[in-house]
């Protein structure tokens, strides 16, 4: 196993997005996350490239276990450069071609090393 999540949540106030969340992402595989809008798709890649701390929950990358929300910030550059993802409402720099937009994130992330 690459990737396993274990019982993320997240909730904005009273409001919770995500209920307890079980992934498993086997290596080499490729996942789309397909839902209706509002159903935590976003909320959930956020969560787990850290963008957005979780409110609990674990992931267990390559064997190394995080647990969510209390990651080290050399942890989360570590992880970020070794996992990748597009959002389907796209922010593209129109002045940079598809790789140095798909790249962008791991080039930010490589100056905090």
């Amino acid at each position: 196993m690459m990737l396993e999540v274990k019982q993320i949540h997240k909730s904005f106030g009273s409001l919770e997005v995500l209920k307890q969340v079980d992934l498993q992402v086997n290596k080499g595989d490729v996942v789309a996350i397909l839902g209706p809008s509002g159903s935590g798709k976003t909320t959930l890649l956020r969560c787990l490239n850290f963008l957005e701390n979780a409110d609990g929950g674990e992931m267990i990358f390559d064997g190394e276990r995080f647990p969510l929300g209390h990651v080290s910030k050399k942890d989360v550059t570590r992880l970020r450069k070794k996992t990748a993802f597009v959002f389907q409402n796209y922010n593209l720099f129109r002045n940079r071609t598809a790789l140095e937009n798909v790249t962008e994130g791991l080039i930010i992330g490589a100056e905090d090393v």
